[in-house]
């Protein structure tokens, strides 16, 4: 089973938020803020409400598009990411235009409930009824 790793120091500062990855990168990942930031950093998804995070924040994410994630940080603060795409769809699309997203088995009724539970959003089946 192919892996294909991603591993990328995004620097912050300025008035700009940064992607975490350049282009579509959807990937089982690992966010670190530095422990050596000099306070707190920002992130972002899809241009959503920030969320702060203190130096040496971490949070593992499960198939997620890197390049919707964004950060916002002072001059010298860091962020790592550490990921890795495995299997035969290293990146990650069921099909064009579509994201590759697990669902948990618990998101049928926190989504509106109803319909199949599929291992991917945007492959086959639906979540709410659909």
């Amino acid at each position: 089973m192919p892996a294909n790793a991603f591993i990328r120091t995004v620097a912050l500062g300025g008035l700009d938020w940064k992607p975490l990855a350049s282009t579509r990168t959807v990937a089982q990942a690992t966010v670190i803020a530095s422990p050596k930031n000099a306070g707190n950093v920002n992130l972002r998804f899809r241009q959503g409400t920030p969320a702060e995070w203190p130096p040496g924040a971490a949070v593992p994410l499960e198939s997620v598009d890197l390049s919707e994630l964004e950060a916002l940080g002072g001059s010298g603060d860091t962020v790592l990411v550490a990921a890795f795409a495995p299997g035969q769809r290293p990146h990650g699309s069921t099909r064009e235009g579509v994201g590759f997203v697990k669902a948990l088995s618990w998101a049928a009724s926190y989504m509106g409930g109803g319909g199949t539970i599929p291992d991917e959003i945007g492959g086959s089946g639906s979540i709410g009824g659909g």
